[in-house]
């Protein structure tokens, strides 16, 4: 272990910063330190490798223990800027999947779901399998220095054979469908759209604050403290509702306008694990 920490340490004085981040990756396989994953979050740094320094440097200030001595403050600021630093090149992702689904794969990479997930800035496919076989799966666009909440849709069950209706007896005319109810039509839009408003002023106003906070663990003098992270925490629920709010409305506007456009009588049901729901109009 000595030997390989000397090696890596000549390596990085001549500036072969490859060479010395193949070694740190030894020393980590060999004994996961704080010392050894901050090293890799550095190097990576260094090297552009913005995802895997993303995730290692959060690992390491994770890890590393309050500060005793001023040397010791020193480099507890310097590794929460350099990561607050790196967090503005790759985008966030928080997953959330049904339950019991596993694994989460984003572009087909397994992951760690109970935690931030760092990407390339662009598109991603986050997909997870539910255990009835069926996939969980989500497209999401993301720009760098942005975090996303992502939410996993499963895959339909298939759609049930639907008895016929009785048969009409010979000559009887038939009845005209009766379109739905007006208020139903007016309520579920109004409903829809007070979701839809509601999930884009918090996604707004959590982005807002999400780049504020951003700008001050970028200071020089900046020190997690408890307000900070309670102020961290109500970003994230914010982004949560919004989502939730985004989701729902988008739902419920497409019921309304199924039950608009769909003859009555028409019969869809479907099957998720062992709930049926039933829509009849």
């Amino acid at each position: 272990m000595a030997a390989l920490v000397r090696e890596a340490e000549a390596a990085l004085d001549r500036l072969d910063i490859a060479l010395a981040r193949d070694l740190w990756a030894q020393i980590y396989d060999l004994e996961r330190s704080t010392v050894a994953i901050c090293q890799l979050g550095q190097l990576d740094r260094r090297l552009g490798r913005w995802v895997d320094a993303a995730g290692e440097l959060t690992r390491c200030v994770q890890e590393m223990r309050p500060p005793a001595t001023p040397m010791e403050r020193r480099l507890h600021d310097t590794r929460h800027a350099d990561l607050a630093a790196t967090r503005r090149q790759v985008a966030e992702l928080r997953v959330f999947a049904p339950a019991e689904a596993a694994p989460v794969l984003v572009d087909g990479r397994l992951v760690d779901e109970a935690g931030r997930i760092y990407v390339e800035p662009g598109q991603h496919e986050v997909t997870a399998v539910l255990p009835d076989g069926r996939k969980a799966r989500s497209t999401v666009r993301v720009t760098a220095g942005e975090s996303r909440a992502v939410l996993l849709s499963p895959e339909p069950a298939g759609l049930h054979p639907v008895a016929p209706p009785p048969a009409r007896p010979a000559g009887a005319p038939a009845r005209p469908a009766a379109p739905p109810a007006p208020w139903l039509l007016y309520a579920g839009s109004a409903t829809s759209g007070a979701f839809l408003t509601t999930g884009i002023v918090l996604h707004i106003v959590a982005s807002l604050e999400d780049s504020a906070l951003r700008d001050e663990m970028c200071k020089a003098d900046w020190e997690e403290t408890e307000a900070a992270r309670r102020a961290m925490r109500a970003i994230d629920v914010k982004q949560h509702i919004s989502t939730a709010a985004l989701v729902a409305g988008s739902a419920l506007g497409a019921a309304t306008l199924v039950v608009a456009l769909l003859p009555s009588g028409a019969q869809v049901r479907a099957s998720a694990g062992s709930a049926e729901v039933r829509f009849s109009w």
